[in-house]
């Protein structure tokens, strides 16, 4: 009888063990290995906290992407918050400092999405708010929307592979 309820007991743990799933979660590191064809990767780092134009991220990850063809540079900032609270409040500050006020409060529906593109001090900029996250490219026009067109395809790619 003892034998029969140990197997019972360690059935039902294999069954539990082995049948739990675990959900990966992206994380702004995943993006590291992003390099639209025909760049050279000037600096790549991701931290706890950052700064993106003398704002600092809290509690979030930033994933910074310096890239450059010929003469011509990119910037690419990926970041994760811990709330999306905390990310529109980011969304919000970061976009007054490069874009007009009234844009900036038209730009986004807090916690869910946001877009803001066109030109500003730094150079051509496209930047998306979804959730925790924020996406900013910075650079001349044409090569940001190349990019972008670019990044949008390796995360797709990406989420597929985490997900799987």
């Amino acid at each position: 009888m003892d034998k029969i309820k140990w197997l019972i007991i360690l059935f039902l743990l294999f069954l539990l063990t082995s049948c739990s799933t675990t959900k990966r979660e992206l994380s702004p590191g995943n993006f590291a290995g992003f390099n639209p064809g025909g760049y050279m990767v000037v600096s790549t780092r991701v931290e706890l906290g950052g700064e993106l134009d003398g704002l600092y991220v809290e509690n979030g990850v930033t994933l910074t992407i310096r890239l450059a063809k010929g003469t011509e540079s990119l910037e690419i900032y990926v970041v994760k918050f811990d709330k999306a609270l905390k990310a529109s409040s980011f969304w919000y500050k970061w976009g007054k400092l490069n874009f007009n006020e009234l844009k900036v409060v038209l730009s986004a529906i807090p916690g869910i999405y946001g877009e803001l593109s066109g030109n500003a001090n730094s150079g051509y900029i496209e930047s998306w708010l979804s959730g925790k996250w924020i996406y900013i490219f910075r650079g001349e026009k044409t090569a940001v929307k190349e990019t972008v067109k670019a990044f949008k395809e390796y995360m797709k790619e990406l989420k597929k592979s985490v997900e799987s």
